[in-house]
């Protein structure tokens, strides 16, 4: 979050709206979502709650942005070195965004509208109707998981649909996203400690690249390179 910190040089122009989403999102990984109050933010970026309405117009576009900027970051926490295994990647792309989710609970759960501040949602959006080209535009967090499907898919290691078919890709990275962020929000409510990570979710991986056309044998190497690198 440190690009949201506002400057330190008082000959510095100050970015009164980026103080404003930097001490939300700062309240909301503290607090929770009760936090995100418009005397409570505008208290803690040290500025009037007018300028809460002058910025955002409100809270509803406020905890929207606080939402992009969680997604923002989620995107740089995904981010891994690519290598010449496009599986080892994606098994290492789900470390990454359980490590995310597990680290920052409440962003998490507001960007994926688990939860509300004082009865706001975050913006939700079908990404199944949109095109490859679409999500990684705009969805570049998500864009990680199809990248990495599509990777596989190119490399004969998913044979399941064709790299060459938007909807295929897609439906495949759904997979994944939706095993991913089902295991980590039971994770959030306590149904599973940290020791399940490998049994549950990477056996679940495994077993789901195993029916989309994996071997039992690159599978293997795979998980063995990106448990190297955990």
């Amino acid at each position: 979050m440190t690009s949201l910190r506002p400057s330190t040089d008082p000959s510095a122009q100050r970015d009164v709206r980026a103080e404003l989403l930097h001490a939300a999102v700062g309240l909301l990984d503290d607090h929770g979502p009760d936090a995100l109050q418009t005397r409570k933010v505008a208290g803690a970026a040290g500025t009037s709650t007018m300028a809460v309405y002058t910025h955002f117009g409100g809270m509803r576009a406020l905890i929207a942005a606080v939402a992009d900027e969680g997604l923002r970051q989620f995107d740089a926490a995904l981010t891994v070195p690519l290598t010449e295994d496009p599986v080892a990647d994606l098994l290492r792309c789900g470390a990454a965004y359980r490590r995310f989710a597990i680290g920052r609970p409440h962003l998490y759960r507001l960007m994926f509208g688990s939860t509300s501040a004082h009865g706001i949602h975050a913006p939700a959006h079908n990404v199944l109707t949109l095109r490859v080209a679409e999500i990684t535009a705009h969805h570049p967090s998500l864009a990680h998981v199809v990248r990495h499907v599509h990777r596989a898919m190119v490399a004969g290691r998913i044979s399941a649909g064709s790299p060459d078919d938007d909807a295929s890709v897609l439906t495949i990275a759904a997979q994944f996203w939706t095993m991913m962020h089902g295991f980590v929000m039971l994770e959030l409510a306590g149904y599973y400690g940290e020791v399940a990570f490998g049994p549950v979710l990477g056996a679940l991986a495994g077993n789901t690249l195993l029916s989309l056309g994996d071997t039992a044998e690159a599978l293997a190497a795979s998980q063995t390179a990106a448990t190297q690198d955990l």
